[in-house]
């Protein structure tokens, strides 16, 4: 696991996430300016996997395994499912999204230990 990237991912969903409340709380959210960090923080979490299979050895591989899984598939299927719309239902979706990505971190960070 690359610690600095697991810390930066962590912050910023953390952040994006309670940025995405407000917004949605604004009645301002729209999908599009979200998109690209949507984008980087699946490509982050991408690189987490990779380099989290190739160099960790947990010691519950199944549950590091399962959570690995789980962060890489939250994102792609909330967003298709309902936070592309531009509703407020869609941003409080993303933002709940970003924030179980963020929680999904820090445990992959505590089971590769």
């Amino acid at each position: 696991m690359i610690e600095p990237l697991a810390f930066a991912t962590t912050a910023v969903c953390l952040l994006a996430g309670l940025t995405a409340l407000a917004v949605t709380a604004a009645g301002r959210y729209r999908w599009p300016r979200w998109r690209p960090l949507a984008v980087l923080v699946e490509l982050a979490l991408l690189a987490q996997a990779i380099a989290s299979s190739v160099s960790d050895h947990p010691a519950e591989p199944g549950t590091h395994l399962a959570y690995l899984a789980t962060s890489l598939v939250v994102l792609p299927a909330g967003t298709a499912w309902g936070a592309r719309g531009t509703t407020r239902s869609a941003g409080a979706l993303f933002a709940l999204l970003l924030l179980t990505v963020a929680v999904l971190v820090v445990r992959i960070r505590t089971t590769a230990r």
